[in-house]
């Protein structure tokens, strides 16, 4: 054989022995997190657990976990350890200005990406690293952000993480979703400009034509595929085949009932946002696996939508979110930060965890609404396979308090955004 063979042979040999006499940081970076009580959200809880992590992701979650030779090691006994909070419904990053474009109700080819700006609301003006310190403060890891609901159909949502060394780093998934509004934002904003809708028969009639352009669309390119593109079609075209689901804001009963016969007549994954009367539908809901994201539950608005009528909706119900969940409904807690603007005060993202846990007084288990901030929503957001709970090989987004979750006690002491620190108290 010759010199260049056998070099070629016996290298990768040669480079493995290499790494292995290197010290651990030149190979990648490994953190042991041990003796807290452990919430993997998988499975029960684990007393003085450890959760070592790898590279960015979850390498391994135990109580008998055996830690790597030079890894980092982060006392967490006596505190508790869980995966990072996922807030399913905000506009943090977008400015008041830019969540909806009020020049059309039915825009869905606009994308909320485009108004986001990490670098005023999370990097102080810096370009890297990019951190929400208010945000990752309160152990929010990932959050959801899309247009506001002033119009009928918004546009389409996208995926962050809230830190991250580039914007690049931050996106997740984009675009996520199409997100619609039925309802009264939608009619207020409409009376304002003296144009359609004026009724809730005109908005659902509005977004039908929409999508039966859509259908028309779709059929006509594919027998002529040299027509003219449209990106709104394009994007509609995407929802009704399924790749994306349909965000569809609804809190009244009309508007939610109106939400379901949208969501079967067109053949949509319709995922209901507010939910405010989603018990009156718990039976269909559970049965057709229809998602519900509720707001939080301290803030006096729906989904902090402005009710200028509210007999047109019911009393702020605390039970809902644990009624919905025992009655066999996928249910999710958010904040739906900034979500009307400066026009309605809005909840901060930063106490998402703390507010859940008023559900939690209210005869939901803790259990279930720690759920409800972590792997619900990250299966609503089609995201589970990497963020919700502390599994191996998932993203190494975790966080670390200093006594249990769901106490107004508690404070985040860490928080980890793949695998950096990124929060210290």
């Amino acid at each position: 054989m010759t010199r260049q063979t056998i070099t070629s042979m016996f290298a990768p040999l040669f480079v493995a022995a290499t790494l292995a006499t290197q010290p651990l940081a030149a190979q990648e970076k490994v953190i042991a997190i041990r003796g807290g009580t452990v919430l993997p959200i998988s499975g029960p809880a684990i007393p003085n657990g450890t959760v070592i992590i790898r590279g960015g992701k979850i390498a391994a979650v135990g109580a008998d976990i055996a830690i790597p030779q030079g890894a980092e090691i982060v006392d967490a006994k006596g505190m508790y350890v869980m995966p990072g909070v996922i807030d399913a419904a905000s506009q943090i990053g977008l400015e008041a200005s830019d969540q909806n474009e009020a020049s059309d109700p039915i825009t869905p080819a606009l994308r909320a990406f485009e108004s986001y700006n990490p670098y005023g609301t999370f990097g102080e003006g810096k370009p890297a690293p990019l951190r929400n310190k208010e945000l990752l403060a309160g152990g929010v890891t990932t959050m959801y952000l899309s247009p506001a609901d002033a119009t009928l159909i918004g546009g389409q949502g996208f995926i962050v993480k809230n830190a991250g060394n580039s914007l690049d780093a931050l996106v997740v998934r984009n675009p996520a979703s199409m997100d619609m509004t039925l309802g009264t934002p939608p009619k207020t904003a409409a009376r304002a400009r003296n144009r359609d809708p004026f009724t809730r028969m005109a908005e659902v009639a509005l977004i039908r034509q929409a999508l039966i352009k859509a259908q028309e669309y779709q059929r006509n390119k594919q027998a002529k595929p040299d027509l003219p593109r449209d990106l709104g079609n394009e994007a509609l075209g995407a929802m009704l085949r399924r790749e994306i689901p349909a965000r569809i804001q609804a809190n009244n009963a009309t508007d939610i009932r109106s939400a379901l016969r949208l969501g079967e007549e067109f053949g949509l994954d319709v995922i209901i946002d507010g939910g405010a009367m989603a018990y009156e539908f718990r039976a269909e809901l559970a049965a057709r696996h229809i998602p519900v994201i509720l707001g939080q539950l301290s803030n006096p608005y729906v989904s902090n939508e402005e009710i200028p009528d509210k007999t047109d909706y019911p009393p702020v119900d605390e039970r809902l979110a644990g009624r919905l969940t025992a009655a066999g409904v996928t249910t999710a807690i958010a904040t739906f930060s900034r979500a009307f603007g400066s026009l309605a005060p809005s909840g901060s993202g930063k106490w998402l965890l703390v507010d859940a846990a008023i559900a939690a007084g209210y005869g939901m288990s803790e259990a279930d609404v720690l759920k409800a901030v972590t792997i619900v929503p990250a299966k609503i957001l089609g995201i589970a396979d990497r963020v919700g709970t502390l599994e191996v090989g998932k993203d190494a987004d975790v966080i670390i308090l200093n006594g249990p979750p769901l106490s107004v006690k508690s404070w985040v002491q860490r928080t980890y955004v793949n695998g950096e620190l990124v929060h210290k108290k």
